[in-house]
């Protein structure tokens, strides 16, 4: 059984109408069992609810919004986490997979449809070896669904989105630490909330990434401080440890898949200010549905190094990282690759504390010089 869960809210009617008809349509022919929207109990948004829970086939549940305070992006990815444990809880027991979408973002019908067909195939994960080498034990049971991923800024991925198992779907409920929101005040490490929530599925079988959440400001999603990082990483040992360890968690646990130009839409707020919800024609599609091929040419599979030296490593589907594992890289010696991921299946033993001190006191230095500043700063 498939459920789908519709967390949050949007701006428009036409929006939300437009992101459900999709959902609907997988409804009446049987693919989908249920539809649950949740959204906060809050005054402002009665009338979004009422239309809503008046739709034929969509279960609306209405809960209150957490007490969050800070910046935008602080109190957002608790109201993220929080509406999609409240929709979890609301989905019958047996339920098997689990849709998790937003009323902004719209889905293609066939798109949709196919994958919801072939869950069963595409969700199955790979052998745990590779190249002879055992990796550690799978975090999930089957891989999840995810539009765009990258492939230089570990666990960066979309997270408006995604569909599997529905065990393995409330494990991306986080459990959110007072370090992780002190993180997400930096007016420039909005992407940790996406990081966070993937990440901390695997830092505990693969240690080396627990410095780059704690040090994850170094990462900073600023295009001018990222011509800077991309070129000052790009050769790093410890670097390339990390990168080719987060390509087998991608390979291993996630299915990435953006279909074609269209098949996929997301009008997210951060694109759209000042816009005119009531006409959708004039909204912005988010990144990288905007440019879906040209992201897709740039990943170059069968290469290791042309995706990662981009400021931005967006891959929309899996063949980058099913090529690291499964074919010769053009670039990159097969004998260098598996002593990198033999080092990666042994992180647990502290192998890495040295190389890894000395990255991020490299990246402490680049950060203090070439770093964004806050906003404040900026405008004095």
């Amino acid at each position: 059984m498939i459920d789908a869960v519709v967390t949050g809210f949007a701006k428009s009617r036409a929006l939300a109408e437009a992101s459900l008809a999709p959902l609907m349509q997988m409804r009446r022919e049987n693919l989908l069992r249920s539809i649950v929207c949740t959204t906060w109990d809050s005054p402002e948004i009665d009338a979004y609810a009422d239309w809503i829970g008046a739709m034929d086939g969509v279960a609306l549940a209405r809960v209150a919004q957490p007490q969050a305070t800070g910046t935008g992006n602080q109190r957002g990815v608790v109201y993220q986490v929080e509406t999609l444990r409240a929709a979890l809880a609301l989905l019958p027991k047996d339920s098997a997979f689990t849709l998790k979408s937003r009323p902004d973002f719209v889905f293609d019908v066939d798109f949709l449809r196919r994958k919801l067909a072939t869950v069963r195939d595409w969700s199955t994960a790979p052998a745990r070896s590779v190249f002879g080498i055992a990796m550690p034990k799978p975090v999930l049971q089957r891989r999840i669904w995810i539009p765009w991923a990258d492939t230089n800024q570990p666990f960066y991925y979309e997270d408006a989105v995604f569909l599997g198992a529905t065990s393995d779907v409330a494990k991306l409920v986080t459990k959110l630490a007072p370090e992780d929101i002190a993180t997400l005040g930096d007016e420039n490490c909005g992407s940790f909330a996406h990081a966070v929530r993937y990440a901390k599925l695997f830092v505990k079988d693969y240690p080396l990434f627990q410095g780059y959440l704690k040090h994850y400001r170094y990462f900073a999603s600023d295009f001018e401080y990222r011509r800077k990082l991309v070129s000052h990483v790009v050769n790093d040992g410890f670097f390339w440890h990390m990168l080719v360890a987060h390509a087998w968690i991608l390979h291993s646990h996630f299915h990435v898949d953006a279909g074609a130009g269209g098949d996929l839409r997301f009008y997210s707020n951060t694109v759209n200010p000042g816009a005119d919800w009531s006409k959708l024609e004039t909204l912005r599609l988010a990144n990288p549905y905007d440019h879906l091929e040209q992201w897709r040419a740039g990943t170059q599979p069968g290469k290791a190094y042309p995706s990662v030296q981009r400021f931005y490593g967006r891959i929309v589907d899996d063949a980058w990282q099913q090529a690291m594992f499964t074919q010769p890289l053009t670039d990159f010696p097969r004998t260098t690759l598996t002593q990198i991921v033999g080092n990666v299946a042994g992180c647990r033993d502290g192998r890495f504390r040295e190389i890894e001190s000395e990255f991020y006191a490299g990246l402490g230095n680049l950060h203090a010089v070439h770093g964004p500043k806050p906003a404040m700063a900026k405008a004095g």
